[in-house]
Formats: structure tokens, C-alpha cells, sequence
């Protein structure tokens, strides 16, 4: 990180993928300004030095540029291989907040064309988990400007409370209800989208794959488009835009149920938010239940 004048500029980070690392290096070498420079690690794929600025390329597919000038000239780079990416326009779908106790659980779910992916891509839209609240703002903004069509659903904790009951009665659990949530999101999406040309490909991050193959099919026609559930699906650019929207959504709200309290949500341990007389207003009581259990 360098300091310019009073500001601090951030290295960029983005990531391709590991197929792609290569290519992305040959490109970047193509222009004018760009040399080439040994890497430094074994994790290094390549390291170029461009405009006096270095580009890091890791063998993981992650590529850092310590500047404005470099950043612009990985994301054009970038922009430049669309043909080399998944031709198909891809649904992504993922959530937010279903394990912590804390504020609602979002679910977001984002139509991507292959161009809109290039960009988002170059832009570093990538697996939200461990961006900064500051950062999943700026991106949350850049998957809404350039995505075909995003939605999202807020379930608060106390409608959370009250359905998670409901589907225990019925003998269901929180895989039912992310079932549920998931396709109320794909299904909007995919109703803006299924008249266009493009073939369709939904992805979805895997956490119950027959019930949530179950539910879609009560919503979508799956004989006309592929369906693919798999572990850290992320890796999937509108899967990671999904993520995004979602998170930023949980982060709202729980901003606005601070100022709504007077205080910091946030900094209450497990036993002050148990104990507090609105605790199934901001929180997953169930969850909250299962963790002082837990430490008793």
C-alpha cells in the first residue's frame, strides 16, 4: 500500500480463473508499457512491472495491481478475453447471514450475460467472505449498474423466528427454507430473462441439492436450461454477485436496526443479546438459544 498526497491507494485485487492466468499474462505483456519481472514465491504465477507499477499474478488465479494505472490495464486485459469465457447467461444465487445469529438472513440471486461477467470479473467481483463492509458497497453498486437483473430477499429475524418455527412443525429445517428463498429469487430472475436468445445456466451454491432441485422445478421449466449445484460455487462470477447483494443487504439492515437501538448491534456478546427484552427483533433466537446451550 502507497501513500499519494493525503490518500492511500489500496492495491486492486481480482481473480480469474487458474485456466486463465497464462493468457491473462500475455496480454499484459503486449502492452507498451509492461515488463516482465521474476516472481518471488512459488504461489507466484507471474509478476510484470507496468507503468511503475507491479501486477502479481498467484498460481490461485488472484491478481493484485498496486495501482490506478495497472488496475485499469488488468481490467481491460481482462475485458479482452470475453471469448474465452462460459457463452451461456448464467443465474447465480446465494445468501447471507443464515449461520450468525445477527440480523436477517438475505438470499440475492443475479442474471449475467457473458459480457456483464468480463466486466464484473475485471471490475473484482469475486467471493464476498472476506471483503470489507466498505468493499462490498462499492461492489454491490457495480453488480446493480452492469447485472441484467438482480433481486433480493430480506427475511428479518423476527419473520425468521416465526417461519423457522413453522417449518419445524412441519418437520422441515433451514435447508427448506433456503429451498424456499432460493427459488422465490431464481424464479424472478429467470421470468425477466427466459425469452431472450441465450441459453440459460443457473448455479447455485450447493447446501441441499434435492430439495432445492425439488423446488425449482415447481417454478422453472429445468428441461430447458442446466442446473448446477456445487460447493464453494463462488468461483462463479454471478454466483459472487449474488453473495455481494446479499451481504450488503444483511449489512444494511443491520445498520439501520443500530441506529433503530441507539447502539452497536454488533458488539453484544451472545449472553447480553439473549438477555436483551427486543432480542427477537434483531436476532435468530434459535440460534441464540443453541449457543448459550452450547456454553452452559
Amino acid at each position: 500500500m502507497k501513500w499519494v498526497g493525503e490518500a492511500i491507494l489500496k492495491p486492486t485485487v481480482v481473480r480469474i480463473d487458474q485456466t486463465q492466468i497464462e493468457e491473462l499474462h500475455r496480454r499484459l505483456l503486449d502492452f507498451n508499457e509492461s515488463s516482465d519481472l521474476a516472481t518471488r514465491s512459488e504461489y507466484e504465477a507471474f509478476r510484470i512491472m507496468f507503468a511503475g507499477e507491479a501486477i502479481i499474478g498467484y498460481t490461485s488465479g488472484k491478481i493484485v495491481s498496486n495501482g490506478p494505472h495497472s488496475a485499469a490495464a488488468v481490467q481491460n486485459a481482462i475485458l479482452d478475453m470475453t471469448s474465452s469465457i462460459d457463452t451461456k447467461l448464467v443465474i447465480g444465487s446465494d445468501e447471507a447471514g443464515k449461520g450468525e445469529w445477527l440480523g436477517p438472513m438475505t438470499v440475492a440471486a443475479v442474471a449475467l450475460t457473458p459480457e456483464q461477467t468480463a466486466m464484473l470479473r475485471a471490475l473484482g467481483v469475486m467471493d464476498s467472505k472476506s471483503m470489507s463492509v466498505v468493499r462490498i458497497k462499492e461492489l454491490s453498486r457495480s453488480v446493480r449498474r452492469n447485472a441484467l437483473k438482480v433481486e433480493s430477499l430480506l427475511i428479518s429475524p423476527e419473520k425468521f423466528n416465526s417461519q423457522h418455527e413453522e417449518f419445524r412443525k412441519e418437520g422441515k429445517n433451514l435447508n427448506d427454507m433456503l429451498a424456499w428463498a432460493h427459488t422465490k429469487v431464481i424464479s424472478e430472475v429467470y421470468e425477466t430473462v427466459k425469452e431472450r436468445k441465450e441459453n440459460i445456466k443457473i448455479v447455485v451454491d450447493q447446501f441441499a441439492r434435492v430439495k432445492t432441485e425439488a423446488r425449482l422445478r415447481g417454478k422453472i421449466d429445468l428441461g430447458k436450461i442446466e442446473l448446477v449445484q456445487r460447493p464453494k460455487a463462488e468461483d462463479e462470477i454471478a454466483v459472487a454477485a449474488a453473495s455481494i447483494i446479499a451481504r450488503e443487504a444483511r449489512e444494511a439492515w443491520i445498520d439501520w436496526a443500530c441506529m433503530k437501538f441507539g447502539f452497536d448491534l454488533r458488539e453484544l456478546s451472545v449472553r447480553e443479546a439473549y438477555e436483551h427484552a427486543n432480542r427477537n427483533d434483531f436476532s435468530k433466537t434459535t440460534y441464540l438459544q443453541s449457543e448459550i446451550e452450547g456454553k452452559s
